[in-house]
C-alpha cells in the first residue's frame, strides 16, 4: 500500500524547506514562513507523512510505505510536541537564556521511545539471524531518532547553529562553512535587496 505522500507533492501550497541541514534542524524547520506567514509543515497527517517520506533515507528506522500510510492525528500531536520543544531548546542554545524544564523533559521522553535490542536466533539448519525485541513501531522509533539527533546537536561542542537573519525567516541553519550567513541563497538575496532599498529609498 502506498501513501499519497509518496506519490503527490506536499498538500500545502508551499512545502517545508529541505536544505540539507542536519536532521534535527530539518525537523525543527518544519515550522517555517512563506512571504511572512508562518506555516506548519507537520500540521496534518498527510503533511507529516510527506515529510517523513522525504527524509526517510536519513533514518535508520525503516519507514515503509505502509507505516507512512498509517500516520494519524495522534502521531501529528506527538511529532509536533517534540518539534516545538526542540525548536525552543535550539533557540535557547542560539540566543542564550535558560531552557524550560518541560522542553528538556519532552525531548528526553521521546528519546526513550521505541527502545529495542537485538537477539540472536540460531537454528542448526539455517544461518544465524537477528530479531529485535522491545520495538514499538516505526513511528515511535522515528520520534526517538529525532530526539537523539536534537540531543546530539545541542551537546556537540563543534555545532555552530544560527537563526537565519533573513527578512521574515524563522529557520535555523548550521554555519558550515563558518562564514555562512543565511539559511539559503534566497534569504541572502532578499536581505541584500532590502538593504539596497532602504539605502536608496527617497527621503520623505
Amino acid at each position: 500500500m502506498t501513501t499519497h505522500a509518496l506519490t503527490c507533492p506536499h498538500p500545502a501550497t508551499e512545502a517545508p524547506p529541505l536544505l540539507g541541514e542536519p536532521l534535527a534542524l530539518e525537523f525543527v524547520n518544519t515550522h517555517y514562513a512563506v512571504r511572512g506567514s508562518l506555516r506548519d509543515g507537520l500540521g496534518r497527517p498527510d503533511y507529516l507523512a510527506w515529510w517523513l517520506s522525504m527524509c526517510r533515507d536519513r533514518f535508520s528506522t525503516e519507514l515503509t510505505d505502509a507505516a507512512l500510510a498509517a500516520v494519524d492525528e495522534a502521531d501529528v500531536v506527538h511529532f509536533r510536541e517534540l518539534r516545538d520543544a526542540s525548536r525552543r531548546l535550539i533557540d535557547v542554545r542560539v540566543e542564550g537564556g535558560e531552557p524550560d524544564s518541560r522542553d528538556v523533559a519532552q525531548v528526553n521522553r521521546a528519546g526513550g521511545l521505541g527502545r529495542s535490542w537485538p537477539i540472536l536466533l540460531w537454528n542448526p539448519q539455517q544461518p544465524p539471524t537477528v530479531a529485535r525485541l522491545g520495538a514499538q513501531g516505526p513511528l515511535l522509533e522515528a520520534q526517538a531518532e529525532l530526539a537523539h539527533a536534537v540531543v546530539t546537536l545541542l551537546t556537540a561542542p563543534q555545532a555552530d547553529v544560527a537563526a537565519c537573519p533573513g527578512p521574515g525567516c524563522v529557520l535555523f541553519f548550521e554555519r558550515n562553512p563558518p562564514r555562512r550567513a543565511w539559511c539559503s541563497p534566497g534569504c541572502g538575496n532578499r536581505a541584500r535587496a532590502a538593504r539596497h532599498y532602504h539605502r536608496h529609498r527617497p527621503a520623505d
